[in-house]
């Protein structure tokens, strides 16, 4: 069987966003601390196609307060076959979450920007070398 992997739909499958400090957040020095956490999850779906999540939460702090907060649930169907183990793996762990994240990563800015906090660029993630260091240490 040939190695067949192709995006049927990317989509925005959930955006939460909070700035729990209100107005006094923007009277203050704008020092932020910024902490990022990134999930992959993958299932079956219909027909053969698996649904791969990329979830980013970003929490952003100043002066001890919680600035804002964001979750991200960047989604993608896709129709994967012809790969077994850890060839299999390595798609969906890898290459899909690469094809979602400029998605997840405009609608992170563009959340901040139109909530009036400076834009945040996510840096690239490399989730191919996430993989191999994840499989390393199984």
């Amino acid at each position: 069987m040939t190695e067949q992997f192709t995006t049927r739909q990317i989509y925005l499958k959930d955006l939460s966003f909070q700035a729990p400090a209100g107005a006094s957040i923007f009277t203050d020095a704008w020092k932020p601390q910024v902490k990022i956490d990134v999930k992959v999850s993958h299932s079956q779906v219909q027909g053969g196609l698996t649904e791969v999540v990329l979830t980013i939460s970003v929490v952003g702090t100043n002066n001890g307060g919680t600035a804002f907060m964001i979750e991200v649930l960047q989604a993608g169907i896709f129709h994967i076959s012809g790969f077994d183990g850890e060839a299999l793996d390595r798609v969906r762990l890898g290459k899909c979450p690469a094809l979602l994240l400029p998605y997840a990563r405009e609608v992170i800015d563009s959340t901040l920007m139109r909530a009036r906090f400076p834009a945040l660029i996510l840096d690239p993630i490399d989730f191919e070398a996430n993989w191999r260091s994840l499989k390393q240490t199984v």
